[in-house]
């Protein structure tokens, strides 16, 4: 797709340390990031595989998206970030 190979270097070592984020218990504010990064990262790839003319599988990262904002809608209270809990 003629994206530069630094960019595979650097989703290769921020989407593990992502999945380890999302995993290790506290550390909300680097949670909140990790969301973050997982949906700019699928939201992406998406566009860049659509725009490839990929067909169906263009589609895959929307699923890992939908699974993402269901992971982060239904996260426990106790993982939340503080500040967000105590602004609402």
């Amino acid at each position: 797709m003629g994206y530069p190979q630094q960019l595979r270097i650097i989703l290769g070592i921020a989407k593990p340390l992502g999945a380890i984020a999302l995993l290790v218990p506290g550390m909300a504010r680097l949670k909140e990031w990790a969301y973050a990064g997982f949906a700019f990262a699928w939201i992406s790839a998406f566009f860049a595989h659509y725009l490839a003319g990929d067909g169906p599988r263009a589609f895959s990262p929307l699923v890992l998206l939908v699974l993402l904002v269901v992971s982060y809608l239904t996260r426990a209270a106790s993982r939340q970030d503080q500040a967000n809990v105590t602004a609402n």
